[in-house]
């Protein structure tokens, strides 16, 4: 039962997922931080992030899985981490890259594609040498970046996505340790690297 409970916690709120709740977030409890992003547009947006940064990287994932590059899509060998994690930096740069060029979208939303390319480029780097968890570092980047707008924007109503974001990292993360994919340390090291990356981003450039 509760490992039923956690795998489909550690499904629903997947890392490659985070972008997509990040931006949806934003508009609704900071929309001053990713104007010029409208109601007008913002499904079409939520939408290519979504292809973008989530169904595009999950099906080359399962395509390294297919031609046997990968031996589960669980990711669960730290060796096999690397070149998916790669794919996946390589898909959300271009996703920033085209964001930032082609749509010409606010400076907060470019940031926050750029950080969170950054960190999974230091994922994927780590990784050579140490195994990592993507979800500790998905949630906490999440949170890290709730914190800096909401310090960066007066008119921020993120104090309670900021307390939700706070509790989903713990309940993530104890999934994490339940399924016992990861040690304690890999789940902190994730966090920490998270957190920083992206508060720091969000509240130096934006």
């Amino acid at each position: 039962m509760l490992k039923n409970l956690a795998n489909i916690i550690s499904v629903v709120f997947h890392p490659l997922l985070m972008t997509t709740l990040l931006v949806a977030s934003l508009y609704f409890f900071a929309p001053t931080s990713i104007l010029p992003v409208s109601s007008d547009s913002i499904l079409l947006i939520l939408l290519l992030v979504l292809i973008l940064t989530y169904i595009l990287p999950l099906l080359s994932v399962g395509m390294l899985k297919l031609t046997k590059s990968i031996s589960s899509i669980h990711l669960h060998n730290r060796k096999e981490r690397i070149m998916p994690f790669f794919f996946i930096t390589v898909y959300y740069g271009l996703t920033a890259y085209f964001f930032s060029e082609k749509l010409v979208l606010g400076n907060a939303l470019v940031i926050m594609l750029g950080s969170i390319t950054a960190t999974i480029f230091l994922v994927t780097v780590i990784s050579m040498f140490f195994k990592i968890s993507a979800h500790a570092t998905g949630t906490a980047g999440v949170l890290g970046f709730f914190v800096a707008i909401h310090f960066r924007y007066l008119d921020s109503l993120l104090f309670w996505p900021i307390i939700t974001a706070l509790i989903l990292h713990g309940v993530v993360s104890s999934a994490r340790l339940y399924l016992d994919t990861h040690s304690p340390e890999e789940v902190h090291f994730g966090a920490l690297l998270g957190f920083i990356v992206n508060f720091g981003a969000a509240y130096i450039f934006t």
